[in-house]
């Protein structure tokens, strides 16, 4: 009886060993790829949404929020710094939601793209649409954003998505976060 209960056990144990192990080298064999990789993808969502960039420039501003992730000086190409690049974090309905906003020295927004997140399917995912995004395309450092269900009449009123009201908000939290830093960095210095 104990041998037909522990030569099943041995064999799983053995198979489980060495599907993990193998999962184990795989990923050991692939992490610096998907750094390079998520590396690339950040550095082209920088260009993007900063389009007349010729560079980004790392800085590490004081007194920032914790949700932002990432500061980036953007200069063109005779050397002028021209805006921000930030990249944000922030609670959305199905977890972690990554941005990364551009906000021009006039303290306008020039583009918001919506990274890794686990948005629900054809709701919060809708947020990514150049529909919802282009939104932020009106506002500037001085707005304080809110998000409305209805139609919005003012550019600092941001349309909420339907049925994902609370995508909607960690979006634009997300972006107020960016438009803060922005106006810290700006007034505050360095």
């Amino acid at each position: 009886m104990w041998n037909s209960i522990i030569k099943p056990t041995l064999v799983l144990f053995v198979v489980c060993a060495v599907i993990t192990g193998a999962l184990a080298y795989v990923n050991d064999m692939t992490k610096d790829i998907i750094f390079q990789r998520t590396q690339q993808e950040q550095e082209q969502f920088r260009k993007d949404v900063m389009g007349n960039a010729d560079r980004f420039v790392q800085v590490n501003p004081a007194g920032i929020s914790d949700k932002v992730a990432g500061v980036y000086e953007a200069y063109s190409q005779d050397g002028t710094i021209i805006g921000y690049v930030m990249d944000v974090k922030t609670k959305g309905y199905g977890g972690t939601i990554s941005l990364t906003v551009g906000v021009n020295t006039d303290g306008q927004v020039t583009g918001v793209i919506i990274g890794d997140n686990n948005e629900t399917p054809g709701l919060g995912s809708k947020a990514k649409e150049p529909g919802f995004t282009g939104q932020f395309k009106e506002v500037n450092v001085n707005h304080t954003l809110s998000v409305v269900k209805q139609n919005k009449k003012s550019a600092n009123e941001i349309q909420a998505i339907s049925g994902a009201t609370i995508t909607s908000r960690a979006v634009t939290e997300g972006v107020q976060v960016a438009l803060d830093s922005v106006k810290l960095i700006t007034e505050g210095g360095k």
